[in-house]
């Protein structure tokens, strides 16, 4: 297996596709107009009453609720030692050499004080990785990237646990209850959209046969996932690819099923905005008739989930539950929903409304412009339709298009997929939006570099201004409005979801480190090398949400001290970033204050949290006396002696091993249609990580410890790569090339 690259997969797309080009440009019908083949547009649906409560409450954010933040005092002021090192200062370099198998001193280490290699002993488990290190009886380096990996584990593994034993049975539930609802009002379109999901979550259920054929073939297409195709139920073009299982979601048939489930429920758009002409390349996706439609039914799912009951509990109950959980994990939807189109529904037509009414013409359009007036659209443009931007006669591209396909993909989905801010970053760093480079070229496919730019990375912003990237018309501007829109952000906002949270830990981490702080933090190759424990742990976090993060598209472009005795080493050094193991802590125990309200925290993991955040304050501790030039205790040294069984403690539990240790893992983050290809970021193998610095009483010393790793690659997005031929890949010889930034400090 080799790895193609973006222009490869452009130039055989295109070779293909050529006559389509042509026959677009002499205005030959080629693509679907979108629409026509929506099921259900003909029904005669039931008169009834349809109910519209005054108010649906949902969570906006969960930070006055759950997070409560743990103070850090930072005052950097280490012994400085002057670089280059000089080698014979280092009391114990040799030995450290001697240990890591490497048999010359590389120029780097002594010239950035760090340096990052692979070891002989390959493993992707830390736990493993600190163990073999304790026989070594040298000083053991903790990597912020350590406690961030603790991080991913609880985060993937309370989150499968959750879904599982507590969402999957309420999932059923309500689409067996609307399913069955919409069946018997005559409405297909719904009963067809409720009953794809209900085929995963029931494998022994079998449609109706008034929409069987509809609901058979979308769950064909949904399994072979290739790309894209016209939905037989929605009548527009929906990204089937997306539908690969992958994250923790591949751990058992339940999880998969539920993860294709869950992927309908949250792409799948009621969309709002309809007219001629419509199409991929048009003005609209769809017909007014066919939005009239769509509008109408999503309107009867609000009314029956607040009319429905389940054993005495409303399905609105059950949805809220189920939302609400996945939002304090990944997000809040970034498309509109139940609690707008309630309010909406009851402005326009009030408290409850006869159906008639609400399937009329009028009335859609009276709703419609409430509705554009008064809620915004979506962020994130998430390939539906499969928009393209068109040139104009001048053979220029609008970049407001990327504005536009918002316009268009508005409408309801019922838990649809979750803003995040690193997927607006990716979704507007591309086109239609970034406009030429002087080549004349347009950027199709994004980078984890641009999130790290845009959250304040210095080391991002010179490789992407030594790659180009900056060249791109309007690269700049955009960065730097949406490094505005982090800049701006409240503790608040930085904390209304435990994504969110991790996302601050990484805003901190990257922070420039001044004076105080050891000497090998403060070159330009540590600034890259966090730049790669950044990414890294991005990557992880994509990971961990793949089902729920919206995921970004572009837009289909149409066309030795002395001689007295020698020191003894000392128990290690931890990467001293104080701010970021308090952050971690706070977000730990916002996870378990969450979860414990919501009734889905097992008692068995409580140890582990306990655990966890008492390893967050034992590194914050020493990260703190470490920058204040003080000496660590004894309870330090002997924590960090034995961090191998400190970190086991919190990620086990009753001698039992978590799963899912590895650092293996990939994530696809960026769809670009022009190529047909995704964006996939990746944690690899542990590296090892040497530094040098001053202790307090003079001495330099050097300590070695484990370190993430950062893989990013163009991929077809009909193999959209799971952790499991990630791994496959990275044992044998077709592992992708590091990105070129890292030789900086890599051996």
């Amino acid at each position: 297996m080799t790895e193609i690259t973006e222009r490869e997969m452009l130039d055989m797309k295109y070779e293909f596709a050529f006559p389509v080009i042509l026959l677009i440009l002499l205005n030959t019908p080629c693509c679907s107009s979108g629409g026509e083949n929506m099921i259900g547009s003909n029904n005669e649906i039931t008169p009834e009453e349809l109910l519209f409560p005054e108010e649906v409450n949902v969570a906006e954010t969960f930070a006055d609720r759950f997070f409560e933040p743990v103070s850090s005092s930072t005052f950097p002021d280490m012994a400085s030692l002057e670089l280059p090192v000089n080698a014979e200062n280092v009391f114990n370099l040799n030995d450290i050499m001697n240990k890591s198998g490497i048999d010359r001193i590389p120029e780097s280490l002594l010239e950035n004080g760090f340096v990052v290699y692979k070891p002989f002993n390959v493993t992707n488990n830390p736990i493993r990785a600190y163990a073999m290190m304790e026989a070594w009886d040298q000083p053991v380096y903790v990597s912020a990237g350590i406690p961030l990996h603790m991080l991913h584990i609880f985060f993937d593994q309370i989150l499968q646990d959750i879904e599982e034993n507590y969402l999957y049975g309420d999932l059923e539930i309500v689409c067996r209850s609307l399913y069955e609802k919409n069946l018997g009002r005559g409405a297909s379109l719904n009963a067809a959209f409720f009953a794809v999901p209900l085929a995963f979550l029931d494998p022994e259920f079998i449609a109706d046969q008034s929409i069987a054929e509809a609901v058979e073939t979308e769950i064909a297409l949904i399994e072979s996932h290739v790309g894209f195709d016209d939905s037989p139920v929605m009548g527009y073009r929906e990204d089937y690819s997306q539908y690969v299982p992958r994250g923790h979601y591949t751990s058992s048939p339940g999880l998969e099923r539920y993860f294709k489930a869950m992927m309908w429920l949250g792409r799948l758009t009621f969309i709002l905005n309809g007219g001629a002409p419509n199409g991929q390349m048009a003005a609209y996706i769809v017909s007014e008739e066919d939005a009239r439609v769509m509008t109408a039914s999503a309107l009867c799912i609000v009314s029956d989930l607040s009319e429905i009951e389940y054993e005495g509990e409303l399905l609105l109950d059950k949805w809220r539950k189920i939302y609400e959980i996945t939002a304090f994990f990944a997000g809040f939807a970034d498309d509109l929903s139940v609690p707008q189109y309630t309010e909406a529904a009851r402005e326009i037509a009030g408290e409850s409304a006869d159906s008639q009414l609400i399937w009329s013409m009028d009335f859609y359009r009276l709703f419609r412009d409430y509705v554009n007036s008064n809620f915004a659209g979506p962020s994130i443009y998430s390939g539906t339709g499969e928009l393209i931007s068109m040139p104009d006669e001048q053979g220029e591209f609008d970049p407001g298009d990327l504005q536009g396909a918002f316009q268009k993909s508005t409408g309801f989905r019922f838990l649809g997929q979750r803003y995040t801010p690193d997927s607006e970053i990716l979704g507007k760093l591309v086109f239609p939006a970034t406009g030429l480079n002087p080549s004349g070229n347009q950027r199709f496919m994004p980078t984890g570099l641009d999130v790290a730019a845009v959250f304040g990375s210095e080391a991002a912003i010179s490789i992407l201004e030594e790659q180009g990237d900056f060249e791109f018309a309007y690269y700049a501007d955009s960065l730097e409005s949406l490094n505005r829109m982090i800049e701006e952000y409240s503790p608040s906002d930085w904390h209304a979801t435990l994504y969110m949270s991790w996302l601050h830990s990484l805003y901190l981490l990257q922070k420039e480190k001044g004076e105080g702080y050891p000497d090998f933090m403060r070159t330009e190759a540590w600034g890259r090398h966090t730049l790669s424990n950044f990414l890294a742990s991005w990557a992880m976090l994509r990971h961990d949400t793949i089902l729920y993060a919206k995921q970004s598209y572009t837009m289909e472009c149409g066309c030795a001290p002395g001689p007295f005795e020698e020191p003894e080493p000392s128990a290690g050094f931890v990467e001293p970033v104080p701010e970021v193991y308090a952050e971690l802590n706070a977000t730990l125990q916002m996870a378990q204050r969450g979860l414990r309200e919501y009734g889905v925290l097992d008692g068995s993991i409580e140890g582990r949290f306990r655990n966890a955040c008492s390893i967050m304050t034992q590194l914050q501790d020493i990260a703190e006396r470490e920058l204040a030039g003080s000496v660590i205790t004894s309870e330090d040294a002997d924590f960090l002696k034995g961090f191998a069984s400190n970190l086991e403690s919190a990620i086990c539990w009753d001698g039992e091993t978590t799963e899912g240790l590895e650092t293996s893992l990939i994530a696809d983050v960026h769809t670009d249609q022009n190529s047909s290809s995704v964006l996939e970021v990746a944690s690899g193998d542990l590296d090892y990580c040497i530094v040098i610095y001053r202790r307090p009483d003079g001495n330099i010393e050097a300590a070695v410890g484990p370190v993430l790793s950062y893989y990013e690659f163009a991929w077809p997005m009909s193999n959209r790569l799971t952790d499991e031929a990630w791994r496959e890949m990275r044992s044998g010889d077709s592992t992708p090339e590091r990105p070129l930034w890292v030789n900086e400090y890599m051996k």
